[in-house]
């Protein structure tokens, strides 16, 4: 496996295991989200840590799993599944990413939801 897919495979771990995120090892300092309903969002390590800290607003058994992993050149593309519990409902969240690494880590993140749903 590629270190990025196993870059984006530590993410995805620290989230399901409550651990630490680092940060400063996974996002370069000028990171860019890159998403039509966000525009606004902060740059650098201030944007990612605000994108990661929306995972500790769910609720264990928290579930993020890469169900595929596209890559070409500095670009890997994922489709995510999220299983978790929102506000005392589960929730069933699908989306698709497109990071862009440099120097090993992530610079730029094109995430977009497909479907999010209450699961019944």
């Amino acid at each position: 496996m590629s270190q990025q897919k196993e870059l984006l495979r530590e993410i995805a771990r620290a989230i399901n295991e409550n651990e630490p995120f680092r940060v400063e090892d996974w996002f370069t300092e000028d990171f860019r989200l890159i998403e039509p309903t966000k525009p606004n969002w902060p740059l650098g390590h201030e944007g990612a840590c605000k994108l990661l800290a929306l995972f500790r607003t769910l609720t264990p058994p928290l579930k993020y799993v890469a169900l595929d992993m596209v890559e070409e050149a500095d670009r890997v593309a994922v489709r995510w599944q999220l299983f978790a519990t929102h506000q005392g409902e589960p929730l069933r969240l699908a989306s698709m990413a497109i990071y862009r690494f440099y120097d090993g880590r992530i610079a730029e993140d094109w995430g977009i939801p497909i479907r999010g749903e209450w699961a019944s």
